[in-house]
Order: C-alpha cells, then sequence, then structure tokens
C-alpha cells in the first residue's frame, strides 16, 4: 500500500532482513536505501519505507526451500510501484 501524492509514484526504497531457515524473520527489516525524490514526495519517504518495511512482515513466512538457505538467509528487496 504505497502512500499516494504528487511525484509518490516516483519513491524506490530498498529494504534488507534476514531470514531463519524456517522462512521467518530474524529481526528487524531495514530501509537501506531511497531513491526518486523530489521537492514533491520528500515528506512521503518515511511513510514509502514504513510501508515497505510492513509489506515485507506481513509477507512472512517466505516458503523457500531449505538447500538454497546460504543464498536467501540475507534479502535485499526493491519496492517500486511502477515495477
Amino acid at each position: 500500500n504505497a502512500p499516494q501524492g504528487v511525484d509518490a509514484e516516483l519513491l524506490v526504497t530498498l529494504v534488507r532482513f534476514r531470514l531463519n531457515p524456517d522462512g521467518t524473520l530474524d529481526g528487524q527489516p531495514t530501509c537501506v536505501g531511497q531513491s526518486g525524490e523530489t521537492a514533491s514526495n520528500a515528506a512521503q519517504k518515511a511513510l514509502h519505507c514504513e510501508r515497505a518495511i510492513r509489506a515485507v512482515q506481513l509477507a512472512a513466512p517466505f516458503d523457500l526451500p531449505d538447500q538454497f538457505y546460504d543464498k536467501w538467509k540475507l534479502v535485499t528487496s526493491r519496492f517500486d510501484r511502477r515495477l
């Protein structure tokens, strides 16, 4: 549920999170980067980050193949509503 407003669709947030072998979150996801800020959407940056983190929390636990745990134990996900 991305924020609405002028130029809000330009915001892109990177969220990093760790997963346990059972697909549950290992700690709190964090925003590690943002782009697309303009003077019109600067006030929405924090909300975009909060909602991206909330999306990860709501999606957990993740059902991923056990044999590839080393590849998916640390995830950086891009939240861009233009995709």
